[in-house]
């Protein structure tokens, strides 16, 4: 898993019918992957939340945290509503301290991921800059790590994508997730954490964070959130530290001071650029109570680093005595209380020492071993020597029966109490190889081993370079198998007919489980492949679908071009039509005004004129009532007019 810093060009959609959210507090699913989720539940996917602590207040001052609990929980649950979210669960553990509580926080992890059963997990960064973040993601770590298969757990893990999301801190995304159409319910969830928007402006981070992850999309993106995809393979092969470093992060893991001296014994051989690998790994231990015992199995004199942090003990072997010799020079060199083996091509994890420890130090235990993953590398000419291959084949609790058959535990692995090698005896010159093996079943007959499912070291194997002791086809070595007689030969005694029989069913029903499993494999490969031809059919189909829509497309902007002219040359004709009839309104405007004024003038005429008719009317009323009127009308009606 190489870190790649460039972000994606383009958005993948993400879809799942189950989800768990994992969120440090009650507000971080919102921040973080809130979009993706607005989506996801508008498809009608089942999503749960975990909130990790009870959020009631870490670096926040409170006057009282249960009532600060309080309403951040029902600030939680209007954000859930708003999203879409119907169920969310909340660990009673303190807000700042989860990085105390990791095993309860990982068995509660375990749990709901069996209860809940998801296909997508969404868990925090552990690039992120607060505590209880990077906790988060330890504890998830410290939750599925140790899966070896064969549990619910591991069958629910199978088939679940894991996918970190963003909060307080951009890390290395593997994909982009377009959440344009989601700002405003996004808004509308981030501002139902009042308490929160009281303390920082989250909206604009967590709006902006979304217009930073479009930078590398195309323009018509304007809100993206980022995902590093994360496969369940790198939390079992990966120790925790080495993970997160993996990941972009800075692992910082507390120095331990206190407890017993452990030496590290390291043999080497003329591999400087290795060795120097060997050591830095050594020099990032957490524990701090280590001595080194450098054993130059009569190569040229190596020279450890000029500033390193712990005493080197140097034995050199004048001349090439084998690797049997060389472990034995370094025990016989080593001050420290408890013993520990790297060679000079492997690598341990920072937490590799502290883990041993912890472990060989309880009560009973004096010898213990975690697991190894297997790095495979190959040499690029131009960027050297690459990982292409990362594996676990070797994860086995004590089974001292079939340690007389076969080894299944890397040495490099082990931490050994110092006073057993007395009791075991040397390890055995006469053996070219397998020399590791052999003195383990020595010692599995003086204390059994103690083991613990957890990486903590890198087996390395280089392809092509000749430096493993097997070289790269073990098996077609003349003498792989002989020597392999030989040291069961050596402890033929302890083979009874009831321990192979033991062995064989033991390792017949594992033979017959892992058949099964692979049965159900082949069985959901078949599936997939019938998926496949489902999916490549549909997308034929609408691939054609797609082609018409193109070609009708190009047909209507066509037509929309052809529209488009005869729109403008109407718009013209409209434009000339609206100025003239515009002229026409203003003309009609002025004679209104003219005819008002030539109306006002008629008026005042006829007022005159009726005026007149009145004065008339009342001079002939008047005429008609004298006696000469009277008179004149007798006389012309005599006359007989």
């Amino acid at each position: 898993m190489e870190l790649n810093i460039a972000p994606p060009t383009e958005a993948t959609p993400v879809s799942a019918e189950r989800v768990l959210v994992l969120a440090p507090h009650a507000d971080d699913e919102v921040f973080g992957c809130g979009g993706l989720l607005a989506r996801l539940a508008g498809a009608g996917a089942d999503i749960k939340v975990l909130y990790l602590t009870d959020s009631s207040g870490g670096d926040e001052v409170t006057e009282d945290r249960d009532d600060y609990a309080r309403r951040r929980r029902a600030e939680a649950q209007r954000g859930l509503d708003v999203l879409g979210i119907g169920r969310s669960e909340t660990l009673q553990i303190r807000d700042g301290a989860l990085a105390d509580h990791l095993e309860p926080a990982a068995d509660a992890i375990a749990r709901v991921i069996v209860e809940h059963r998801p296909d997508l997990l969404l868990s925090v960064s552990p690039c992120e800059v607060t505590s209880d973040h990077r906790a988060a993601f330890a504890a998830l770590h410290r939750a599925l790590s140790p899966l070896r298969g064969g549990t619910e757990l591991d069958r629910i893990m199978a088939g679940c994508r894991i996918l970190l999301y963003e909060v307080n801190h951009p890390g290395y995304p593997t994909l982009l997730v377009d959440v344009s159409d989601q700002l405003e319910r996004l808004r509308a969830a981030v501002d139902a954490h009042a308490s929160q928007l009281e303390l920082h402006n989250y909206r604009e981070a967590a709006l902006g964070m979304r217009h930073f992850r479009a930078l590398s999309l195309p323009a018509d993106i304007a809100a993206a959130e980022g995902y590093r995809e994360l496969g369940l393979v790198d939390l079992v092969s990966h120790g925790h530290a080495a993970l997160v470093e993996r990941l972009g992060g800075v692992a910082i893991p507390d120095p331990i001071t206190d407890g017993p001296l452990v030496s590290v014994i390291v043999r080497t051989k003329d591999r400087p650029e290795l060795l120097a690998e060997a050591l830095a790994s050594i020099a990032g231990s957490s524990y701090r109570r280590v001595e080194v015992v450098l054993v130059n199995d009569g190569g040229t004199e190596p020279e450890p680093p000029p500033v390193f942090p712990f005493p080197v003990t140097r034995v050199e072997m004048g001349r090439t005595q084998g690797r049997a010799a060389a472990a034995n020079a370094g025990v016989t060199a080593a001050a420290g209380d408890y013993v520990t083996f790297l060679d000079d091509d492997d690598l341990m994890e920072p937490e590799h020492v502290a883990t041993l420890v912890g472990l060989v130090t309880a009560a009973g235990v004096r010898v213990a071993y975690t697991d190894a993953a297997v790095g495979v590398y190959e040499l690029d000419p131009s960027r050297g020597w690459l990982q292409t291959e990362r594996r676990l084949p070797y994860s086995r609790n004590f089974d001292p029966e079939l340690l007389l058959l076969d080894n299944y535990i890397p040495f490099n692995t082990l931490i050994i109490e110092r006073e057993l090698f007395d009791a075991a005896g040397p390890f055995d010159p006469a053996l070219e190889f397998f020399e590791d093996w052999e003195f383990l079943i020595r010692l599995a007959a003086v204390a059994p081993f103690h083991h613990l499912g957890r990486v903590t070291a890198e087996y390395r194997h280089f392809r092509g370079a000749g430096h493993h002791v097997l070289g790269d086809r073990p098996r077609e070595r003349a003498d792989f198998l002989r020597q392999k007689a030989a040291v069961i030969a050596r402890h033929r005694d302890r083979l009874t007919d009831e321990t192979l029989s033991r062995v064989i069913d033991r390792l017949r029903a594992e033979t017959v489980d892992a058949l099964e499993s692979v049965a159900g494999v082949r069985d959901e490969v078949a599936t997939l492949r019938r998926s496949k031809a489902e999916l490549f059919d549909g997308y034929h189909r609408l691939n054609g679908e797609c082609e018409a829509l193109r070609g009708e497309r190009l047909r209507l902007m066509d037509e929309n071009r052809h529209q488009g002219a005869e729109l403008a040359r109407v718009s013209s004709e409209l434009e000339s039509t609206m100025a003239s009839f515009e002229a026409e309104v203003a003309r009609l405007r002025e004679r209104k005004a003219d005819l008002r004024s030539e109306t006002a003038e008629l008026e005042a005429t006829v007022a005159r004129l009726y005026a007149e008719i009145e004065r008339l009317t009342s001079l002939i009323e008047a005429m008609e009532g004298t006696r000469a009127w009277k008179l004149h009308r007798t006389i012309e009606r005599l006359r007989g007019r």
